[in-house]
């Protein structure tokens, strides 16, 4: 354990204000004597600075010193300060002449059992040692004589526990797709004799390392010991340490730390700690940090344990999963069905049914008093196993309800195999919950969801006209959810929009369904394209049934195809529609994409396109050249290879223009590199592709060609959509989004992206923007009748303008009169249904 804190930059940063007199008083500090030797010691050292031996196993380490100055021979004068005396003896520090680096040995013949030793070897003598400047001149070590003794389960007499690691993968990226980001592996386990709870293994060996990458990788290994405290169960860390791991060169060895006050200077309050639990140790989510040890990233801490997975399992211990799943069914014939999906570890599920849609909190208590025996025995019902619960004859008949249910299991004896435990030896676990609404035989619930989109230019002044936006508006009656989507009306023919919307509708929040249930919900929806019909598309639920409602509307003015924010491939034209090859030689294009290396991140202008022919002789394709496409300006070269579509056999059935073929040869040079263009996919942004016809720019307008990843490669798995570009050492460009606008043609307008487009692309740019060494060729194939692929419906709801309610309108009716006055019927309820008879429950 070092004997000091560190401060994390991160967390804390200290500013030091003075107030400025004229009245200074100022002290000349130590001058730098000219001829010092420059001593001082390397962080990397061979010996670790935290020692711990076994009793009689070692008495020594060595140490290694450098200096600046190698002329003279020299002894190097040090001042020791220990914590107990007479402990370290410290050997003298000798330079022979010339000589650079040179070692020395502390030694602890007295050291006792137990004790922990700490000094501090200081270099103090300015003819010696740097006063200022960033070399280390004081080297701290601690020192503990202990017995270490191998962690075995007293039940089954396993010996090994097993490490899952989540800080390689937060760092370090395998272009492997046998590669593991979480590798785990079985290891002993040892327990500090004098401190129970203070483990250590040998977690980073060639064993993890090859899981991680998929193979044999290449990196430097001291075979460290990995400690974690969990003295206190409920405040387990990482002490600062060394993994022993160096990756990367020019990093040096990582360096590990929870973030707790044992390692930094922080309020406990403030600790990240993990906690230990039936022989398992996990930590939260970014509560341990990495260090480099070497470069620009030297004394900076980085996050890790991102995903919050590691994971360490002392021997005999495993994880238990005691969790029920529940899903509903909307009413149908007097009958709900509830599906139960109980976990491996859950032996019985006890439920009942309570009136009313509880929240998560009544939940809990109600699971609470079925637990405490407050809930008649004969109102509960109990399965052990997956299925589905029909409920049916409610004795409350059509209303809401709430089924909720106790989870029980056991972490011993109900979980061993082959095992049966009573049931009153099981414990609970847990509770699941679920709200429905149930309608009683010969019942009906209608959903009460009234909506409608209107041509209005009330917002004029703004710029939002019938060209380009149209009020939405709707109202309803206890109406609990809506999911919804915003579509071209001719993109969604033929579409389940219920199974579409279940699956990709937005929910309106809260807020917006108060406001639908108490009386109107208006907006604006703006970012609409001129002369197009759109659709409003919206699954209703009053928490009995869903409805599907929809209203459509056609906006005024001419289609801008520079205002869509995306385009698919079944967006382009048809074939006989495509852009000639003469057409594309003949013009210099506007060219628009996204650089994903932009501080920000948005559609924009980044120059020109021009394309050339290359009549190859002997060619199966027709050969084309692209400039501009990568958005930089070259040295020499710069001119990526593609074809014309058409004319090309291998893209036989595919529809599009011109596509670019990538390989692992320079397609110019910049600042004296090499570059070259690859394309990065959506499932894999680790691995850079060199591929052939990555993507296919297609006509989507009349002077408007869209790239879109290559729908086979998309049918393959592989969703080719940013093209790479950068030398073996510094990427250059990622683009996406790339548009090409006949100048004649543009009608400008180009926009940014939607929010959700903006949040993807920074998803996916903390790993794009990593260089990549590594140029894989994947085994793609592009063949003839593939050219179809599935396209979802762009949602085209860019953005929500609050808006004044409808105006009240006069509608034409048929009306009769009768002298008789109509009195009202029924319970009055507010769902307006007919109640039956109250019925026993029946469940199955």
């Amino acid at each position: 354990m070092k004997t000091f804190k560190h401060i994390l930059p991160f967390l804390l940063a200290l500013f030091v204000l003075a107030g400025c007199k004229d009245d200074v008083n100022y002290t000349r500090g130590t001058a730098e004597d000219p001829d010092c030797y420059g001593v001082y010691f390397p962080k990397k050292q061979s010996a670790r600075t935290d020692l711990e031996f076994e009793p009689g196993a070692q008495t020594e380490a060595t140490y290694t010193v450098k200096r600046r100055n190698t002329v003279d021979p020299i002894v190097v004068p040090v001042v020791v300060k220990a914590n107990v005396e007479d402990i370290f003896v410290v050997e003298p520090i000798v330079f022979d002449a010339g000589e650079e680096e040179t070692t020395f040995t502390v030694s602890f013949p007295n050291a006792q059992m137990g004790t922990t030793y700490t000094c501090d070897i200081d270099i103090e003598d300015p003819r010696y040692a740097s006063v200022y400047g960033p070399d280390k001149v004081t080297l701290s070590i601690s020192l503990v004589l202990a017995k270490w003794e191998l962690v075995t389960d007293e039940k089954t007499g396993a010996t090994k526990g097993r490490y899952r690691d989540d800080i390689l993968g937060n760092f370090a990226s395998i272009d492997n797709p046998n590669a593991n980001p979480n590798p785990e592996i079985e290891l002993e386990i040892y327990e500090r004799s004098d401190k129970k709870g203070y483990y250590r293994m040998k977690a980073y060996t060639p064993e993890l390392m090859n899981i991680f990458a998929g193979g044999q990788v290449s990196h430097e290994n001291r075979g460290v010991w990995t400690y974690v405290d969990a003295s206190d169960p409920n405040k387990v860390y990482f002490p600062y340490q060394s993994t022993g791991l160096t990756l990367f060169a020019e990093m040096g060895e990582w360096y590990i730390a929870s973030q707790t006050p044992e390692n930094f200077a922080m309020d406990e309050s403030a600790g990240q700690y993990g906690t230990l639990k039936n022989g398992v140790i996990t930590f939260p989510a970014q509560g341990i940090v990495l260090e480099p040890s070497e470069g620009e990233y030297a004394g900076k801490f980085f996050y890790a344990n991102a995903n919050g997975l590691q994971r360490i399992m002392l021997p005999g211990a495993r994880v238990y999963d005691y969790s029920v799943t529940l899903t509903k069914g909307e009413p149908a014939d007097g009958v709900v069905e509830i599906g139960a999906t109980l976990s491996e570890d859950t032996r019985e599920f006890r439920y009942a049914i309570f009136t009313g849609s509880l929240s998560d909190g009544e939940a809990s208590l109600k699971a609470q008093e079925m637990a405490d025996g407050k809930i008649a025995a004969e109102l509960i019902r109990t399965i052990t196993a997956s299925g589905t619960i029909s409920v049916q004859d409610l004795e409350g008949g059509t209303g809401k309800y709430t089924l909720v249910g106790c989870i029980y299991g056991s972490d011993e004896e109900a979980n061993s195999e082959g095992g049966e435990t009573a049931s009153q030896n099981l414990k609970m676990q847990g509770y699941a919950s679920i709200p429905f609404g149930y309608v009683a035989k010969g019942d009906e619930v209608s959903v009460i969801f009234n909506i409608g989109l209107e041509a209005t230019n009330e917002f004029a002044g703004q710029g939002i006209t019938t060209d380009n936006a149209a009020k939405f508006w709707a109202y309803g009656e206890e109406i609990e959810s809506v999911k919804y989507g915003v579509f071209k009306t001719d993109a969604i023919q033929g579409l389940d929009m219920t199974a579409f919307l279940q699956q990709m509708g937005k929910d309106f929040t809260k807020e917006q369904l108060d406001a639908i249930n108490g009386g109107h919900y208006s907006i604006m929806l703006t970012g609409l394209n001129g002369d197009t019909e759109y659709t409003f598309a919206g699954l209703a639920s009053n928490g009995y049934v869903s409805e599907l409602f929809t209203a459509s509307i056609r906006t005024t003015g001419k289609y801008n195809p520079g205002l869509e924010s995306e385009f698919l491939y079944s967006d382009f034209l048809p074939q006989d529609e495509q852009p000639s090859k003469e057409y594309l030689i003949s013009t210099e294009w506007n060219y628009y994409a996204i650089n994903v290396m932009d501080e920000k991140q948005m559609r924009r202008k980044i120059g020109t396109v021009t394309i050339e022919d290359d009549p190859t002789e002997d060619s199966s394709v027709d050969l084309l050249t692209i400039t501009g496409l990568t958005g930089l300006t070259f040295d020499e070269g710069g001119q990526i290879p593609a074809v014309y579509v058409p004319a090309s056999a291998p893209l036989a059935g595919i529809t599009g223009a011109i596509s670019p073929m990538l390989s692992q040869d320079p397609i110019g040079v910049i600042n004296g590199e090499d570059i070259i263009s690859g394309c990065v996919s959506e499932e894999n942004p680790e691995a850079l592709y060199a591929v052939n016809y990555p993507f296919i720019g297609g006509a989507v307008a009349d002077g408007y060609i869209y790239f879109v990843p290559t729908p086979n490669y998309v049918e393959q798995g592989a969703t080719f959509r940013y093209l790479y570009t950068l030398s073996t050492t510094t990427p250059y460009s990622i683009l996406t989004d790339m548009l090409l606008v006949d100048p004649a043609k543009d009608m400008g307008g180009i926009p940014e992206l939607a929010a959700e487009r903006i949040a993807e692309l920074r998803r996916m740019a903390a790993e794009l923007r990593q260089p990549r060494n590594c140029v894989e060729r994947p085994e793609f194939s592009v063949s003839a009748g593939r050219g179809s692929v599935k396209t979802v419906p762009t949602d085209c709801a860019k953005g929500f303008l609050p808006a004044s309610a409808p105006e009240a309108k006069a509608v034409r009716a048929a009306v009769g009169f009768s002298d008789a006055v109509r009195r009202a019927d029924g319970s009055g309820s507010e769902l307006r249904f007919r109640k039956t008879a109250a019925a026993e429950v029946t469940l199955k």
